[in-house]
Formats: structure tokens, C-alpha cells, sequence
């Protein structure tokens, strides 16, 4: 196993599970034309209700003829899914040695199996008479160490529970491996599943029944690696990991999340050298109400005061970048899988090629905020 700590990590591939279908192709075209991937569910715990969630269509959800499938749950077999996209399209195979390949990802884990199996022990004769079959999938990290023992992932394997930056977290855990030799390919990303016990949970959140807004399921997996290693292993990176930045903010100590964002994204564009003017497209978390007005105005600020440094003799652009897009409001919140979506949404704006100009991520919620920037790769 080697080491580049000097260069920064690349994405050389991504797949996605989401509202719009199977695949990075799927994604691609949902997020082109616009389409809203909404559906109407009825409600398992109030009769005659309806809910709007992005649910993941016509999944695949059967592993015939393997020992130990029957008690997954549906997190679990949406990541095993979202792993395999991810590894047929490389032809399955990383191309490396199991041991130097490894996955992080981003969830809540799966609030419907630790609901049930909590439930199952009051409801039994005694505590200890439930099924030990079930115990697993109550984990956070079902989802990622199955999918690593099912496809042969013998590097590093880390679960992070980090709310709807969870995406971006993966993905600065990723690098970090990376560049401290800990693996030579990783995949990286975040994934949720809808059950109306999460939606319950986001509800009690939120402040009661009907604050959540749509939910969706499904994920996003990007192939980490470095440059050098992308190339002998025949693959063209799309964007270069330049740097993620993350803060906690406190509103009851006077703190908020645009002065949270605004300190994240100039850090990190400071840290970077890279130019506000540069970047071609930000992709945002865009909540509504007024957390969503906080980033607009963190993110209008920014490019407001690069504007301002250059002076408008120099042609430079204020306000904010010409393009900037927000998928959460076709395919649903994601919770933990919200800011992988984002990535792969920034993967796809231009097609399928490597990004043509930076693009910052940017994500918020209560207390806590992300900013990613990806930058376009050498040559």
C-alpha cells in the first residue's frame, strides 16, 4: 500500500439509488429535465393519511439463495445495491488488492429496526425472546459492514452518524484515509431508507405530525482514489477533492447557521486559493424557511465581498455564481444521503465528463453546517 499525501484525492466514479432510479445515468437525467420524483404513500400508522416521500422505484430487493438475507432490513439492501451499481460499472472489481480497499458511509442507520426490535422485547414473554437475527441491522453500521463482507472489502470500513452534512463528512473521512495511506481506493458516500418510523422521528424533531417535509430514500457512492493511482488503474477523474470544511453553531448562545456557513465556505475557499469568481456552480441544501434564507445570505455575502476585493473594473461577479441548483425539492430530504445527493447532482450538472469548473457544496440544518469544494482535474 502506498501513500500520496502530497496530491489530493480524486472521484474517478459514482453511482446513485435515488427517487429517479438505478444508477448515475438514471440521476443524471432526472436531475436534466427537472422532474419531480415525489410519490404519494399511505400512511401504516394513520389509516386514511397520505404522505409524499421520494422512494426509490421498482427496487431490486431479493438476494435468492443466500444465508442470512431474510433478516436485513431495507437500509442494508438498498446500500448492498448501491455498492454493487457502483462496483459492476467498474467492471467488479476496484482494482485492487481487498485489503486496500475500503468504504465509509454516511446514516442514521435504520430507525425501524431499532423501533421493532426494542418493541419486540416488551411485547415477548421476556426481554431476551427476540429474534438475535434482527439484532444487526439495529447498528448504524449494518448498512456499510455488510456490504463489505458481501462484495470483499477488507480495508478500512467506517460508519458516521453526522445528520445531513453526513455526505461531505464521508467524503473528508475518505481523504483523510487516502492521504494517510490507510487504502488505495475507498467508496465514499451516504445512504437512508423511508419507513414511516423515520418520518415519525423527523416529525417529533421538527416539533410534531406533519413538520418533516418529504423524506426520500436511496444514496450515492463515489470512488475515491488518488490521481496516480486512477490513471494506472485506467480511470479518468472527475473532480479533485480540494478540501471540506465543517462547524457546530449554538442559537441559543447567538450563534446561526449563515455566520456558521459564511466562516466555512471562506475558510475554505482561503485554504484553498481558490477565487469565489472561479467557481462555475454551487450546489445548496436550500431548506425551507429560515435556515434556507441563512444560506442563501451566506452564500450571497461570499461572492458579494469577492466582487467587492476585486472591484467592478475587473469584471468580477457578485452576488453569487450564475448557476446553482438544490435537488432535495424533486426527490425529498435525504437526511444523511441529502449532501451525497448533492455531490452526485454537482458530478452531473454538465454531463458525464469531469467538471469543467469548481463547484461548492454547501449544507445546513440545526446545528450544524458543510461546505465541499470539488475542483476540476488536471489536464
Amino acid at each position: 500500500m502506498t501513500s500520496d499525501a502530497s496530491g489530493q484525492p480524486v472521484i474517478s466514479a459514482w453511482s446513485a439509488l435515488s427517487p429517479w432510479g438505478e444508477g448515475a445515468a438514471a440521476f443524471r437525467e432526472g436531475l436534466g429535465t427537472g422532474r419531480e420524483a415525489l410519490s404519494v404513500v399511505d400512511s401504516e400508522f394513520r389509516p386514511g393519511t397520505s404522505l409524499r416521500a421520494g422512494i426509490v422505484p421498482g427496487v431490486r430487493m431479493e438476494y435468492a439463495g443466500t444465508r442470512g438475507v431474510r433478516s436485513l432490513d431495507r437500509l442494508t439492501r438498498l446500500t448492498l445495491l448501491l455498492s454493487g451499481l457502483l462496483l459492476d460499472d467498474q467492471g467488479g472489481s476496484t482494482g485492487t488488492e481487498p485489503e486496500d480497499t475500503g468504504m465509509v458511509f454516511a446514516t442514521s442507520g435504520s430507525a425501524k429496526s431499532g423501533l421493532d426490535f426494542t418493541t419486540a422485547s416488551y411485547a415477548e414473554a421476556k426481554p431476551f425472546h427476540v429474534d438475535p437475527s434482527r439484532f444487526p441491522s439495529t447498528a448504524a453500521n449494518c448498512a456499510a459492514s455488510r456490504s463489505a463482507i458481501w462484495y470483499g472489502l477488507k480495508g478500512p470500513n467506517t460508519t458516521l452518524t453526522g445528520g445531513d452534512v453526513g455526505g461531505l463528512l464521508a467524503l473528508a473521512q475518505a481523504g483523510r484515509l487516502l492521504r494517510q495511506g490507510r487504502a488505495e481506493v475507498l467508496l465514499a458516500g451516504a445512504g437512508e431508507e423511508y419507513t414511516e418510523d423515520r418520518v415519525l422521528l423527523e416529525d417529533a424533531l421538527r416539533g410534531g405530525p406533519g413538520q418533516a417535509p418529504p423524506l426520500a430514500e436511496g444514496g450515492a457512492l463515489f470512488l475515491l482514489e488518488s490521481a496516480e493511482g486512477a490513471a494506472a488503474r485506467g480511470r479518468t477523474p472527475l473532480a479533485v477533492l480540494r478540501g471540506s470544511r465543517f462547524r457546530a453553531y449554538h442559537p441559543e448562545r447567538g450563534g446561526s447557521a449563515g455566520q456558521a456557513l459564511l466562516r466555512c465556505v471562506t475558510d475554505l475557499l482561503g485554504e484553498t486559493g481558490t477565487d469565489p469568481g472561479a467557481i462555475g456552480l454551487t450546489v445548496s441544501s436550500d431548506p425551507s424557511g429560515p435556515l434556507g434564507a441563512q444560506e442563501d445570505a451566506a452564500l450571497a455575502e461570499v461572492f458579494a465581498r469577492a466582487g467587492a476585493q476585486a472591484g467592478a473594473g475587473a469584471g468580477a461577479r457578485a452576488g453569487a455564481p450564475a448557476r446553482r441548483i438544490a435537488p432535495a425539492h424533486r426527490i425529498g430530504h435525504g437526511g444523511s444521503a441529502a449532501s451525497a445527493f448533492q455531490t452526485a447532482a454537482a458530478l452531473a450538472a454538465d454531463g458525464e465528463g469531469p467538471l469543467r469548473a469548481p463547484v461548492l457544496i454547501t449544507s445546513v440544518e440545526e446545528g450544524r453546517v458543510g461546505a465541499t469544494l470539488l475542483g476540476r482535474p488536471a489536464g
